[in-house]
């Protein structure tokens, strides 16, 4: 079953003035959270970090023991597992098989960016929905195209227009072929989140994780 953990980081200090927040994560993450320029990436980075060892350490497994993959995705041996975040949002989605994640704020949908990196029946999609739900349409797509980019491991290596989402099937096509794969939607105020793997069975509620410090 794909369990799906949330946490919120509004609460968070800056992690650079109170560096004993980073005690226990790894050398990595601790080097990304250094090279985050901004505030607000330095407490997603951290909520990143903090969620990752809760989740871990409920399956038996630390940190530490994360190897990276091919296409730079990192894995662990024995699960798989995928983080987001956006805003004040991050997320971790656990499966026994490959899995992606992508959450998103939902805020005006960008110009021209679905000319882009959206194929005709994407685009064709979204112009049959009423222009007051379309930005919420808008990241129904663009969630699922990311989500399954994070669950092959592939990211921007594949490029968005290579492949196209059928939101009427709730399938995905690639080269004009359907794909082993599955999507869950979940609801959270002012969020699109989206999972993908090819494990069917999804837990229906979101395992809410609050972060103590």
């Amino acid at each position: 079953m794909v369990q799906v953990y949330v946490t919120e980081i509004t609460h968070l200090p800056d992690p650079l003035e109170y560096p004993e927040l980073l005690e226990g994560l790894s050398k990595d993450r601790k080097q990304r959270i250094a090279n985050c320029k901004r505030c607000e990436a330095r407490k997603q980075s951290l909520g990143a970090g903090l969620l990752l060892r809760h989740v871990l350490k409920r399956h038996g497994k630390t940190e530490q023991e994360i190897y990276i993959g091919r296409y730079g995705k990192p894995e662990i041996e024995g699960i798989h597992f995928n983080l987001s975040h956006s805003g004040s949002m991050v997320v971790c989605a656990v499966s026994e098989d490959i899995v992606g994640c992508d959450i998103e704020a939902i805020s005006k949908m960008p110009e021209k960016v679905a000319d882009r990196f959206f194929g005709e029946k994407e685009r064709k999609y979204l112009d049959q929905i009423p222009s007051k739900e379309r930005e919420e349409a808008f990241f129904r797509l663009w969630t699922r195209k990311e989500s399954y980019i994070k669950m092959t491991g592939e990211g921007m290596h594949l490029p968005f227009p290579e492949f196209e989402v059928c939101m009427e099937e709730e399938s995905l096509y690639r080269e004009g072929k359907l794909q082993d794969c599955f999507f869950k939607e979940y609801a959270i105020p002012g969020y699109q989140l989206t999972v993908c793997t090819r494990e069917a069975i999804f837990s229906e509620q979101l395992q809410k994780y609050d972060i103590t410090y």
